[in-house]
């Protein structure tokens, strides 16, 4: 039992999606490099205003992304990160909210390794109450990452059909990786707009030498139509771009 702890340990703060590499980085560029998109996000995330007690945040990290404003609103959080590193720094920036709230750990991985082996509906049960809003805090665009390439049609489906009847019913957000590259994208401030923009207008917020420099994130398979959408410029790293796509949904 003790090495299969250390090995769900061990990969969770190696995950190619975030882990250690992650925390080293925000570290070092959170307070002057990501300032800008930091400020950007919050700003936008301050629009979003569900009524509801409950938030549930899938992949928070260190919550190095997410404002205290929002997070002060809920009385409740239910935290979806199985990484160690990560729930102890975010431990200690909630305990540091004014109020009191109750928190709620989910250390496993309850939103991919379910329907990678076919077993699970990959919507936790914590989720199907009526007072419960959904946050993903760029997790979406690191899903891909998870999942073998041959295997992503398959687990795309089952994805949408577990997931999207809930966000039919409950209130949503997500801001996630669109695509990445080495050069920034041509983003009037706080590009924002009634509807997704398409894959020929992404590559038209680049230069045409970079188009084909673009790695697709997939993240937009996960998801329905949402109501608004926004776009951000995350310099995760020098040299290094995301383009964030920030979406709020139906309900």
């Amino acid at each position: 039992m003790g090495f299969v702890l250390a090995g769900r340990v061990l990969r969770a703060t190696w995950n190619p999606a975030g882990g250690l590499r992650y925390h080293l980085r925000a570290r070092r560029h959170r307070t002057r490099a990501w300032a800008p998109f930091r400020a950007e996000l919050d700003a936008w995330l301050a629009t979003w205003k569900p009524a509801a007690r409950t938030l549930a945040i899938v992949g928070p990290s260190g919550g190095y992304c997410l404002p205290a404003s929002l997070l002060a609103r809920f009385e409740r959080l239910l935290c979806f990160e199985p990484d160690p590193i990560a729930r102890l720094i975010l431990a200690h920036r909630l305990k540091q909210l004014p109020g009191n709230r109750e928190v709620v750990w989910f250390t496993r991985d309850v939103w991919v390794t379910p329907l990678l082996r076919g077993g699970g509906s990959g919507v936790p049960a914590a989720l199907l109450t009526p007072d419960c809003a959904l946050l993903f805090a760029n997790f979406l665009g690191q899903v891909a990452f998870l999942v073998p390439d041959q295997r992503w049609p398959e687990f795309a489906a089952a994805w949408q059909a577990s997931l999207w009847p809930l966000l039919a019913s409950i209130p949503w957000a997500s801001f996630h990786d669109r695509v990445s590259g080495e050069i920034a994208p041509r983003l009037p401030h706080g590009e924002s707009g009634a509807v997704r923009l398409g894959d020929e207008q992404i590559v038209a917020l680049y230069g045409p030498d970079q188009a084909g420099e673009l790695l697709d994130h997939r993240a937009t398979e996960l998801l329905p139509t949402g109501a608004r959408y926004a776009y951000f410029d995350w310099p995760i790293v020098p040299g290094r771009h995301h383009l964030i796509e920030g979406v709020l949904g139906l309900s």
